[in-house]
């Protein structure tokens, strides 16, 4: 899978709806310093390494921050540690992120939807 691949599963989906919403892709180790318009904006965020969905998430206020928390909280499963991607040559890290911040609500159905298409590691 590529990370257009999965823009376009998304982009099928919410067609109707898709001018709410702004797609920014970036490597991991800059989405510190990165920014861009509606980047501090809710969203899903989708983690990205070696052709493999590693986590798809959302936050109804601030996805790039909620992103950020899971890298330093070294949240992790059976197989994987989130504090990895952080020095991973080809991290990336695609935000789905709303323009307009009352369109908040969105931000679950992206989700769900992106949870159940993608063979995520995290479910539910």
């Amino acid at each position: 899978m590529t990370l257009q691949e999965i823009e376009e599963i998304f982009k099928a989906e919410f067609h109707p709806v898709f001018d709410r919403f702004t797609i920014i892709e970036e490597e991991v180790a800059s989405l510190t310093s990165f920014n861009k318009e509606y980047i501090y904006h809710p969203g899903v965020y989708v983690f990205f390494l070696n052709g493999k969905v590693i986590k798809v998430g959302r936050h109804l206020t601030n996805s790039r921050k909620r992103a950020l928390e899971h890298i330093r909280d070294n949240t992790k499963n059976e197989s994987f540690e989130m504090r990895s991607l952080n020095g991973s040559t080809g991290a990336k890290i695609l935000l789905i992120n709303l323009k307009d911040v009352n369109d908040y609500h969105w931000a679950a159905s992206v989700e769900m939807y992106l949870e159940a298409r993608l063979d995520s590691k995290r479910q539910g």
